[in-house]
């Protein structure tokens, strides 16, 4: 099998999905911004091929990259990047080359936020109302005087350009400096959030899943400049895992990884959020591994190898990601946390400087049995001076 890998290099993680392909026996064909010799050793040496472009952004050269690896190395079987930003560009490369896999037509529920409502709708799970922006009596027909709404653009990732509308004098100063292209409006939705994550086979079975709670959604915690902290559950709800297994099969989602986000009410309800066909961001997959004790890179190479996919896991600890910020004073240093947690700091690194804003610019990633105690190790990374 020949796969093409987009960013094999970033995040710097992420090369263990490239070394096990080639583990497997597949035949990596790396496309990056970098030259070879600037690409770390293991990974260099788990490609088949390398192609650098100036720009992943540069659709022209990512196309003559294939075309190269086509025509010289062999057909290309398999697209992959995990990347929310390559999604789209791995759909276009699979249609140029006719690969298996999501085709640009088969993610308008991923890139707009009003088809991933039909997603939802057509799983028969609860989701919040909303409706594309037409114009401003449009919006006050929609909203009905029940403020708050929150508007978005239908097309987009993460907390930009996102406006929390309180009453008319908001909706009218969002019509003021609205940009051309397409936004959202929906119910403002509170409550916890939590997320159904894992990973399918070939033919869209689940063979891992696990759950997160999350401190807050990313428009909160980016308007908020707070510490992002979430973990995982060792117990699942079991109508959380109802709607996230209905919405894996309504969305079609086969041999990826998986994100898909709920509000928990007040009242214990759910409604959902959004799904991504990714596995949650940051360091999320070295913590399915330390929650579990697996390797969930092996995992999705020998799915995509075409090797045995069933595997056995359980959810065994609880495991963390906790960012700090470089622009306050913690009570503890890095130091004194190692020292009062010792080996349940699993593992800890500097983030990216893309990630700053939401992750941090330092995480961490504790482990425990306990999630009284897994609170308690949070609370001591975050706690200020």
């Amino acid at each position: 099998m020949n796969l093409v890998y987009l960013s094999p290099h970033y995040p710097a993680h992420f090369s263990q999905f490239v070394e096990c392909l080639a583990k497997y026996g597949v035949r990596v064909f790396g496309i990056s911004d970098l030259p070879d010799e600037a690409l770390d050793s293991r990974v260099r040496n788990s490609l088949t091929g390398h192609y650098k472009v100036s720009q992943l952004e540069n659709y022209s050269e990512v196309i003559n990259a294939c075309h190269f690896f086509a025509n010289n190395l062999g057909t290309i079987d398999r697209v992959e990047s995990h990347l929310e930003p390559w999604i789209e560009l791995e759909a276009e490369i699979r249609k140029e080359f006719d690969v298996t896999g999501p085709k640009p037509d088969d993610l308008q529920f991923m890139k707009r936020k009003s088809k991933m409502k039909d997603v939802f709708t057509r799983a028969g799970v609860p989701v919040a109302k909303g409706t594309l922006v037409k114009d401003l009596d449009q919006c006050l027909d929609f909203i009905n005087d029940n403020y708050p709404v929150f508007i978005k653009p239908d097309i987009g990732v993460g907390a930009a350009d996102t406006y929390t509308i309180n009453n008319l004098a908001d909706l009218k100063h969002f019509f003021s400096v609205k940009q051309s292209y397409d936004y959202f409006m929906e119910e403002y939705v509170k409550g916890d959030i939590e997320s159904f994550d894992g990973l399918t086979d070939q033919n869209g079975n689940i063979v891992f899943f696990t759950s997160h709670i999350f401190s807050n959604d990313i428009h909160n915690l980016v308007k908020q400049n707070e510490n992002v902290w979430y973990y995982s559950v060792k117990k699942i709800p079991a109508d959380l895992e109802k709607f996230g297994r209905e919405v894996v099969k309504s969305a079609g989602i086969k041999e990826k990884f998986f994100h898909i986000e709920f509000f928990r009410l007040a009242d214990g309800s759910l409604k959902a959020l959004e799904i991504n066909m990714r596995p949650p961001g940051g360091l999320s997959t070295h913590m399915f591994n330390f929650a579990c004790d697996i390797d969930v890179y092996d995992w999705w190479a020998a799915i995509m190898a075409g090797q045995e996919s069933k595997r056995k896991f359980e959810r065994l600890y609880h495991c963390g990601f906790v960012g700090r910020k470089h622009d306050r004073h913690y009570a503890l240093s890095h130091d004194q946390l190692y020292q009062k947690w010792g080996e349940k700091i699993v593992h800890s690194q500097p983030m990216n400087p893309i990630e700053y804003t939401v992750m941090g610019h330092w995480g961490y990633l504790p482990r425990a049995k306990d999630e009284k105690e897994m609170r308690q190790i949070i609370d001591d990374i975050i706690r200020e001076a």
